[in-house]
């Protein structure tokens, strides 16, 4: 209906065109006179212009759109450039080009907009810019280009739709967190356990082959200078314990806080050399068995660009199959406490050498949640809230 619509509405145009000319024409016949003629003939190169605009290819070619920063994270401003080229035979007055499917809950058009008129005539070579604020973490898909050629008065319009695809990935905004070793002191009164998510690079044990990611520092250079090839370094975890960390996809309660804390958190203890794996619960399990390298780490941080909340899997049950947890720390990321996750921090000590449980509150919810914080065998549980990231290890060693 909408393509009947479009092809009865250009049509009108051109009959329009057309019956101008047999207007003004027919006028100046049978007026006589300089002053018809002169209206005929003023109006003529018009509608001669704007019968040829409407059937010569519209050749607009060498679209590019670049998007800088090439990494935002939620919060950042994106700079855009669209550029191109008209490669068309004819002159064409006015060109309009505009972004399609732009979701603007996403993002907010901070500078420019995001479709521009270009007074073209010969002129070949186009260009503008345009700037998104308050970009939102996720996957943003710019999918095509419409460009409109039109005459002096509208009377053509010839429409273009050039796919340009490009993808706009907007990583969770991350802090810098200070490391403290963490001392876990159980309710039972034994005496608080002390355990450290940094790698002890003073005891070298052995080399293996280098691996993308691997950090300069680990070179093992009189390796590289006997045979040629590239050997990293393995340490001894004196003073290190394997920590899983966990984000809880179960709940949508302060889920993007969630979501940023787990991405500080990994890219702290990434930092630092630690030895992390990574689990993403909710309707399907995403797991990484080592984040050491910045590569592995990117990886994460993908996952994490595009992680929605999914309610239907409960992260408890998830967690009572994981075989991966035996032996290790496990740091349990989420937004809420429910009666299912205080049932496994009370029987935490079958799936885990010990359990942190992060809970992400609102300032207005903290001091009323710290009042009631239940204590746990094999656990603590530490409410923290978005202002308080940075020193969310330091929160741990709190009584």
């Amino acid at each position: 209906m909408s393509k009947v619509v479009k092809i009865l509405k250009q049509s009108g145009r051109y009959l329009t065109i057309i019956g101008l000319f047999i207007f003004t024409f027919c006028f100046a016949m049978f007026q006589g006179g300089f002053v018809s003629w002169f209206i005929f003939f003023t109006v003529l190169p018009f509608l001669l212009y704007s019968l040829v605009l409407a059937v010569i290819p519209l050749r607009i070619q060498h679209v590019v759109r670049e998007i800088t920063p090439a990494k935002l994270e939620r919060g950042d401003k994106a700079t855009i450039k669209v550029r191109f080229e008209n490669k068309s035979l004819f002159p064409i007055v006015f060109i309009v080009v505009r972004e399609l499917d732009m979701d603007e809950r996403f993002y907010k058009i901070a500078e420019g907009r995001s479709s521009n008129l270009f007074l073209a005539g010969w002129k070949r070579h186009f260009e503008w810019t345009y700037e998104l604020e308050n970009l939102q973490r996720g996957e943003h898909i710019f999918s095509a280009l419409e460009v409109t050629a039109t005459d002096f008065f509208g009377w053509v319009v010839r429409k273009k739709v050039i796919e340009q695809p490009n993808t706009l990935l907007v990583y969770p905004k991350t802090v810098d967190m200070g490391y403290a070793s963490l001392q876990i002191q159980y309710d039972q009164g034994a005496v608080a356990t002390k355990y450290s998510i940094v790698k002890d690079t003073s005891m070298v044990t052995g080399v293996r082959d280098y691996q993308a990611g691997d950090r300069f520092s680990w070179i093992h250079w009189k390796s590289f200078a006997k045979n040629g090839e590239l050997r990293t370094k393995e340490f001894e975890d004196r003073q290190s314990q394997s920590l899983f960390v966990t984000m809880d996809c179960a709940t949508e309660t302060n889920f993007e806080e969630v979501v940023e804390l787990t991405a500080s958190m990994l890219k702290s203890i990434v930092k630092r050399q630690g030895d992390v794996a990574f689990l993403s619960g909710g309707e399907s399990r995403v797991f990484y068995p080592a984040v050491r390298t910045e590569m592995q780490l990117e990886k994460v941080m993908q996952h994490l660009a595009v992680v929605q909340p999914n309610v239907v899997s409960p992260m408890e049950a998830l967690l009572r199959n994981e075989r991966q947890l035996n032996n290790s720390i496990l740091i349990l990321i989420t937004g809420q406490v429910t009666d299912e996750l205080k049932a496994f921090l009370m029987t935490s000590s079958k799936y885990a050498r010990a359990v942190i449980c992060f809970v992400v509150v609102s300032k207005e919810h903290y001091k009323q949640q710290q009042a009631t914080t239940s204590k746990f065998v094999n656990a603590k549980m530490v409410y923290v809230t978005k202002e308080m990231f940075s020193k969310a290890f330091a929160e741990v060693n709190k009584p």
